[in-house]
């Protein structure tokens, strides 16, 4: 599928799970959800997409053992069904969701970089 936003299945290689906290791939693939989502209101190709990256990142934080972070994303996960021809019925709900999602994902980062000094 095409899409402007990078995916996060592209940006790892080997331990990129790991290496993303750190590197606030995290951050930036919640970040990306949250302008596809917002695309995708109306289009059940960017839908469809929107939900099989929210997958993605739900596989990823539990490879990393983040199983708050990655309860949020399944919470999100059961309230997002792809449509064809109508508009998403939880759209606000889910923009409620991936702002806190966005936020936590912001601290986390910032905890791990403060973390990692002397």
């Amino acid at each position: 599928m095409d899409t402007d936003e990078p995916s996060l299945e592209n940006s790892m290689d080997g331990d990129g799970a790991a290496k993303m906290v750190g590197g606030n791939g995290l951050v930036e693939e919640v970040e990306a959800l949250r302008r596809l989502h917002g695309d995708a209101i109306c289009d059940a190709e960017k839908c469809r997409e929107f939900n099989r990256r929210m997958a993605e990142l739900l596989m990823n934080l539990e490879d990393i053992e983040e199983f708050r972070l990655a309860d949020r994303v399944m919470d999100a996960l059961s309230v997002c069904s792809p449509k064809t021809g109508s508009h998403c019925d939880n759209s606000e709900r889910m923009k409620g969701i991936l702002e806190r999602l966005a936020e936590r994902m912001k601290e986390m980062a910032e905890e791990t970089a403060g973390g990692s000094g002397p």
